[in-house]
This record gives C-alpha cells, sequence and structure tokens, in this order.
C-alpha cells in the first residue's frame, strides 16, 4: 500500500488548472504543455521556469473555474471544470538542449500531439518556441495555416548575435520556411518593431484587427494564436523579459482573443515570455492566469 494513502484527506491535492478533471476515458477536450526553454532568449533568462509559476497561478486559493466576466462577446455561465476536461500532459524535456536539437524535439512532440483531436495549450518558455510548435503542427495538420501573433515585437530578424534560432527571429523563421505566408500573418501591437519590420508586415490597427482577424479566418484553415505576454501594458504584466512601455489591457487582450475564437479555427495556442525571477510581484502571473482562463473558455464555447 502507497503511504501517501495512509494519510487520505491530510495530503494537498494535485495541482490543477481551475480544478478542471481529465476525462474518465479517451482522449482529453484539451491538453496543456509546459515547453520550459529559454536558451535563446537574448535578454534576461528564467522564462523556463515559467510552466510552475502558471500552474501554481491556476491553483491559488482565489482561483476558481468560472470564465472571465470581462469585455465583450458570450461569456458562458456554468464553470470551465463542467464545460470541457483537461489533462495536464507535463513539460517537455528541453531545458538543456541546444536550438538546433531543441527544434526537432519539440516539433516531433508536437506532431504527436496534433494526431489526437484535443485543442493544445503550451506553456512557454521564450517566443523561439513558437517556430518548432508551429513546425509540429503544420507537418501534422495539413491545410493552410494562419497566425494571429501577439508581441511588442516583431520577432523579425534574420539573426540575433550571429545565431539564426532566437526568440527574437522566430517570425522570420516561420515565414522564410512557408509554415505560414506573410499575407496571413496578423501581429500586433509589435510597438516596438523597427520601421522596416513594421512595413513588411501587413498593417493592424486597433481600429482593423477584427476585420482582419475575421478576413483571415475566412482564407485559412487552421488559427495559430502566440501570446507574448510584453503585449501588455507593464504595469498589468511587469514580469516579463523584454519588458516594453505602453500596450494592452486585458479587457483588449480577452477582446482580441474572442474575435479569434468566433471563426472556430482556433485549436492550438501559446502563452510565452513569463519571467518568475523578475514577477516579484506575482502580478505577471496572475495576468497569464487570465489568460490561460480565456484560451480555455475560447475551446470550451467553440469545440
Amino acid at each position: 500500500m502507497p503511504l501517501k494513502d495512509e494519510l487520505n484527506g491530510y495530503l494537498r491535492l494535485p495541482r490543477t488548472f481551475f480544478g478542471i478533471k481529465g476525462p474518465e476515458t479517451g482522449d482529453p477536450d484539451v491538453g496543456i504543455v509546459g515547453v520550459p526553454y529559454d536558451i535563446t532568449s537574448s535578454h534576461t533568462p528564467g522564462v523556463r521556469f515559467a510552466p510552475d509559476a502558471i500552474r501554481k497561478a491556476t491553483d491559488g486559493e482565489r482561483s476558481h473555474s468560472y470564465p472571465l466576466s470581462i469585455g465583450d462577446g458570450y461569456v458562458p455561465e456554468e464553470p470551465l471544470s463542467k464545460l470541457i476536461t483537461l489533462e495536464d500532459v507535463g513539460d517537455l524535456e528541453v531545458v538543456q538542449r541546444l536550438p538546433e536539437s531543441a527544434v526537432v524535439d519539440i516539433s516531433e512532440a508536437t506532431a504527436k500531439l496534433a494526431s489526437k483531436k484535443s485543442s493544445l495549450l503550451f506553456l512557454g518558455g521564450d517566443h523561439f518556441i513558437t517556430y518548432p510548435i508551429l513546425r509540429g503542427l503544420n507537418r501534422e495538420r495539413k491545410g493552410k495555416w494562419g497566425l494571429l501573433y501577439l508581441d511588442a515585437h516583431a520577432d523579425l530578424y534574420s539573426d540575433m548575435g550571429g545565431y539564426q534560432l532566437s526568440h527574437a527571429t522566430t517570425l522570420r523563421r516561420i515565414i522564410d520556411e512557408k509554415i505560414v505566408d506573410i499575407d496571413d500573418v496578423i501581429a500586433f501591437d509589435i510597438r516596438c518593431a523597427l520601421p522596416e519590420q513594421k512595413k513588411e508586415l501587413p498593417k493592424v490597427t486597433k481600429l482593423t484587427i477584427k476585420q482582419e482577424i475575421q478576413a483571415l479566418a475566412e482564407r485559412v484553415d487552421h488559427l495559430y494564436v502566440s501570446i507574448d505576454l510584453d503585449v501588455l501594458d507593464p504595469s498589468i504584466a511587469p514580469g516579463v523579459s523584454h519588458p516594453e512601455s505602453g500596450g494592452l489591457s486585458i479587457e483588449e487582450l480577452v477582446s482580441i482573443l474572442r474575435i479569434a475564437y468566433s471563426s472556430g479555427k482556433v485549436k492550438y495556442a501559446d502563452i510565452v515570455e513569463l519571467n518568475p525571477l523578475i514577477d516579484t510581484s506575482g502580478l505577471t502571473a496572475i495576468a497569464a492566469r487570465d489568460i490561460v482562463k480565456e484560451i480555455l473558455t475560447g475551446f470550451a464555447v467553440h469545440k
């Protein structure tokens, strides 16, 4: 008999995302995968600790599984624990991998998971991980891909310090390898991108983003959503590796996510660049928690 059976009722329950349970049989509606990787970060390391920080934030005393009651759009009244099943798949063993090896490992793992019907949420890690994730998805899920890339930076450098694999080259690798056509990328708000990078990408503003997302969804088969937490105002999310002045509010980000999910074409998403080592107030983990909740709500409403 395991020793823990002797302490039934005394031990802390296992961490769960908002108490959402797994399925009794078959695949879960949603799988969550940690990708604790930051070797390619060019600024402040530490985002490899983010998956566990986000898990902890979703399991805190103040957390519950009711959808966020902010922003515009439909919000179900039932808790997520009654709307979806969820499996925390765990963390990929990539912490010490060189980037060339990490690309292979993350892509292979993603392709294996994409062969199932479950929606997937990936928790980074730095923004480099979006490139191998999309590479794996593109291999397993055929069709035309669109990308909603929410970031303060464009990540369009050909190389960063001589290295072609970096969190600052992610979008360049995705476009150059034709995983996603540049015309099928919505990069927003990219407030700190270089002028030539902004000219290269389709122009999207707060006034046009709804129409742009709707138009993109109509011409693609799959819409991937990638959220770099530095897209938020640093007063909301100070604990990111490369904070920038300005940015979105949580309400604005939630509104964008609901527009994307209303297309019915979002099954895969990631959240990246939370750095627990500098998130001394815990505010960024709370923001990440609420974004996770909104993503899970999108999966639940449009599954």
